[in-house]
C-alpha cells in the first residue's frame, strides 16, 4: 500500500547518521481526518560549522539528508528545520557566512516550501539579528490543510525562555482558535522540563503549555535534544 510505502520511506531518514539531523513526519489524519492527510519532514540540529568528534562526517550530513529527502518517491508538503541550522560562533561574520552556506545548500531542496525556526547556536548571543537577517522572523503562524502550526522562539532570548511578548501573542493567536482545532506547534527546545540541567528546557515553558492546554488536538515537535 502507498501509505507503507511512504512510511518506510520517511522511516529510513530517522536512521541518518552523525547525531546530529533527524527527521519524522505527521500524517494529517492523526489531525484533521483523512480527507487531509499530509507529511512533511523535520529536519534539525544540523550544526553547519562543527567540527569535532562526536560527528565525523560533520560536512556531509546536511548533503546526505538533503539528498536522501529529494530521493523520496513522493515528495512531502513541506520541509522543516526545528533549530540549530548552524554551530555557534563569536564572530558575527563567520556567523552569517555559515547561515548563508547552510541557506545555499537547503535550497537545493525538492520540496516546494521549506520553512525555518532558530535554535539557540543561531540566535543566543546576538538575540536572533543574523539569524532574521538571512530567513525572517523567528516566530510565526501557517496553516496547512486544516492544521494551525504555531513556530515559538524560545531560544533568541539568551534566558532560555519565551518571554512576555511572545507569550501575549501566542494568547493573541489562539483566542482566534476553536477549541477543537487542530494544531502544531514547532519550536526548537522542549517546552517541559525534559533535563533542565542539560538546558532541555525551557523556563516559561508551562506558561505556553497552560495557554495549549485548553485546546483538544495539540501536538508539539522540538529539536535540540541529539
Amino acid at each position: 500500500m502507498k501509505l507503507e510505502t511512504d512510511r518506510r520511506e520517511f522511516l529510513k531518514l530517522a536512521g541518518l547518521g552523525g547525531g546530529v539531523v533527524f527527521a519524522s513526519t505527521l500524517w494529517g489524519g492523526t489531525l484533521s481526518g483523512a480527507e487531509q492527510e499530509f507529511h512533511f519532514v523535520q529536519l534539525s540540529d544540523t550544526h553547519w560549522g562543527f567540527e569535532g568528534p562526536p560527528n565525523p562526517d560533520a560536512k556531509g550530513t546536511l548533503p546526505k539528508a538533503i539528498e536522501a529527502v529529494n530521493a523520496l518517491s513522493e515528495q512531502p508538503d513541506f520541509v522543516v528545520f526545528t533549530g540549530d541550522l548552524t554551530h555557534t560562533t563569536d564572530d558575527p561574520a563567520k556567523r552569517r557566512d555559515r547561515m548563508k552556506q547552510f541557506r545555499d545548500i537547503a535550497g537545493k531542496l525538492r520540496a516546494k516550501t521549506v520553512r525555518f525556526l532558530p535554535g539557540e547556536h543561531d540566535a543566543a548571543l546576538d538575540k536572533g539579528d543574523a539569524y532574521q537577517e538571512n530567513f525572517g522572523t523567528t516566530h510565526y503562524t501557517f496553516d496547512h490543510k486544516g492544521v494551525h502550526f504555531i513556530v515559538l522562539d524560545n531560544v533568541s532570548d539568551p534566558g532560555s525562555i519565551v518571554g512576555e511578548t511572545q507569550l501575549k501573542w501566542l494568547a493573541d493567536d489562539l483566542a482566534k482558535r476553536k477549541k477543537d482545532a487542530p494544531i502544531a506547534v514547532l519550536t526548537h527546545r522542549p517546552l517541559f522540563d525534559l533535563y533542565p540541567e542539560w538546558d532541555w528546557a525551557t523556563k516559561d515553558g508551562a506558561a505556553a503549555i497552560a495557554l495549549l492546554d485548553p485546546f483538544k488536538n495539540v501536538t508539539v515537535f522540538y529539536g535540540h535534544i541529539h
